[in-house]
């Protein structure tokens, strides 16, 4: 062979070398970025419900999915918010934030309108319960006002029960307008079928605000807590609750 050819043939050789070795580098990158997000995952892809707990999850995606009428969806969002709120990861104070868990409070209740027609009658108030536990998370007066409106309005216990323990746990009520909300319920409760949680609720929610001097007690909620210490049907536990706050007022 002439050493021209030869010359050559190495030429064109060394060439298509210099061509395959990125393409392997390639492959080789694509192999080590794929067993990293495998052993990430544990050796599998992570799930709906990691991806909603998980921190960098956009706050804009679970407003989102809070406004659903998907069940599945609204309790993850919840779960996601409720985890990020206690790490400090979302602004008690996001406004859009708020929106979203009031509509998921109201959208059961106004729900309620249509018993008589054909749609079905779950309003999931698993949903509102754990969003009437977010919003004592905010603390905000915004979240105050929708749990006192939550009191007033919804017709499940548990969730009235939680939606006080929330205003319990924010402890704020400057113009008397909360204890006015708490006592015109307890009155309901008094004359109808009083619910013992429910109650008993309410007493614990009347002494945490009580604690701020500047708070104001509505004389309705007064009048209901001396009507609880002496009166029937309730248990010797609620009127013993009822005399405690009493005798600190």
């Amino acid at each position: 062979m002439k050493k021209s050819t030869f010359l050559s043939l190495t030429s064109v050789g060394l060439s298509f070398l210099l061509v395959l070795l990125p393409v392997a580098g390639l492959s080789a990158q694509s192999e080590t970025s794929s067993e990293t997000t495998t052993s990430t995952n544990g050796g599998r892809l992570p799930t709906i419900d990691e991806l909603y707990l998980d921190s960098e999850t956009s706050v804009a995606m679970l407003r989102a999915q809070l406004r659903t009428n998907n069940l599945s969806h609204q309790t993850l969002a919840l779960s996601a918010v409720e985890e990020q709120l206690i790490h400090g990861a979302i602004d008690p104070g996001d406004e859009q934030l708020f929106d979203a868990l009031a509509f998921v409070m109201n959208q059961g209740v106004s729900n309620l309108s249509y018993q008589g027609t054909n749609l079905p009658r779950n309003y999931h108030p698993n949903v509102r319960n754990h969003a009437a536990k977010i919003l004592g998370l905010l603390g905000t007066p915004e979240a105050r006002t929708q749990l006192a409106r939550t009191v007033d309005i919804d017709p499940d216990p548990s969730v009235r029960a939680q939606a006080l323990y929330s205003l319990a746990r924010i402890g704020q009520d400057p113009d008397g307008s909360v204890t006015r909300s708490i006592g015109k319920m307890m009155l309901r409760e008094h004359v109808g079928r009083p619910d013992p949680g429910v109650m008993y609720a309410a007493l614990v929610a009347i002494e945490n605000i009580h604690r701020n001097a500047d708070n104001q007690i509505h004389g309705a909620a007064t009048e209901m807590l001396l009507q609880v210490a002496v009166g029937d049907p309730y248990t010797r536990l609620l009127r013993a609750k009822a005399m405690q706050v009493l005798a600190k007022m």
